[in-house]
């Protein structure tokens, strides 16, 4: 199944981007990107340990005022399904976002929602909305705040739940054709009961939680910009008690993450 959902998702990129130029006639823009990581990581948190991802994105976006909105929808295999009835099977990851952003006097701003789903565990589902400011400079600043707003049945491996707060603080340049950036992030995690174990045994704490540093290089083929890139993932957040690094309660260890992106 995941080899036909992937194949669906290129050819659907492949075709909508076709269509680009005339829906762009219209008012109406089409985007789609794919590429391949050698894993998962969001947030700092793994999720799919030892894995390649395939990822792939499809927007499309229209002028309203000052900005642009755009509905999106993001997927990528994720994290091995708890459900028995899946058993040795992933879990799908897909996201669908829409947003609004525009830009005033080099300061940029965004604000949306973010419903992210699971197919073959849906009680990992939750929805986020968020706001962003960022300021168009040599090295430009960026902030942009999440806050979860519904969770799914608070299962065991429910690890979002409403209330909790996820800030990142960001900086990107250019250095010639390399496109730089670092993140440091920050939670703020709901004192829902369900957490009162993990909270005293250090597997949830709140304030920085881990640091990004990435680089990337865009290269033009026809129609296509294809760009490599490499992340590496510092988890800073306080060690819990057995010595180890946690965030949203999976175990967060300095990660590498390369890959090649392919947008359409």
């Amino acid at each position: 199944m995941k080899k036909t959902f992937f194949g669906i998702l290129i050819a659907g990129v492949l075709g909508m981007s076709a269509g680009a130029v005339e829906a762009e006639a219209g008012g109406v823009s089409v985007a789609g990107d794919i590429g391949v990581y050698n894993q998962y990581i969001w947030r700092g948190a793994p999720q799919n340990v030892n894995k390649a991802a395939v990822q792939g994105d499809v927007s499309l976006s229209t002028d309203i005022g000052p900005g642009a909105l755009t509905v999106s929808g993001w997927a990528s295999n994720t994290f091995a399904s708890p459900a028995p009835q899946f058993a040795g099977q992933d879990a799908i990851e897909f996201d669908w976002t829409l947003d609004y952003s525009g830009s005033m006097n080099n300061i940029g701003y965004t604000v949306g929602s973010i419903y992210y789903t699971y197919l073959r565990d849906s009680t990992a589902n939750f929805v986020e909305v968020y706001g962003g400011l960022s300021y168009d400079a040599p090295i430009s600043p960026s902030a942009t705040v999440y806050y979860t707003v519904a969770d799914a049945s608070k299962a065991v491996n429910n690890l979002n739940i409403v209330g909790d707060i996820w800030l990142d603080l960001g900086a990107s340049t250019s250095v010639g054709d390399y496109d730089l950036s670092t993140t440091a992030s920050f939670a703020f995690y709901d004192n829902d009961p369900t957490r009162t174990a993990a909270r005293l045994n250090g597997k949830v704490k709140d304030g920085i939680q881990v640091v990004t540093v990435a680089a990337s290089r865009d290269f033009k083929v026809a129609d296509l910009t294809i760009t490599p890139s490499v992340t590496a993932v510092i988890p800073v957040v306080s060690a819990a008690l057995d010595g180890q690094h946690y965030i949203y309660q999976t175990q967060s260890d300095f990660n590498a993450v390369f890959g090649v992106n392919v947008g359409f």
